[in-house]
């Protein structure tokens, strides 16, 4: 049988590894977020960078006939 210090030193031990591993998702989702927003903004900028980028409504864009329940978009 275990001692009450091994036992005690045991669940230390695991509990500052599970800290750590903590410690390592939660900057791990951090850079993560880093680099999503990153490709965002990127992806952004260059979306947006010429002067054919306005954007049309979905429903100019749309294939689908207008259908008797459906309000045309002009």
């Amino acid at each position: 049988m275990l001692s009450y210090t091994t036992v005690q030193s045991l669940g230390q031990v695991r509990l500052e590894e599970m800290h750590e591993q903590a410690r390592r998702a939660a900057l791990a989702k951090t850079a993560r977020r880093a680099r999503r927003e990153q490709r965002t903004r990127a992806g952004l900028a260059g979306r947006n960078a010429g002067p054919t980028a306005t954007r049309l409504p979905l429903r100019a864009c749309d294939p689908r006939p207008a259908s008797p329940g459906r309000r045309s978009s002009s």
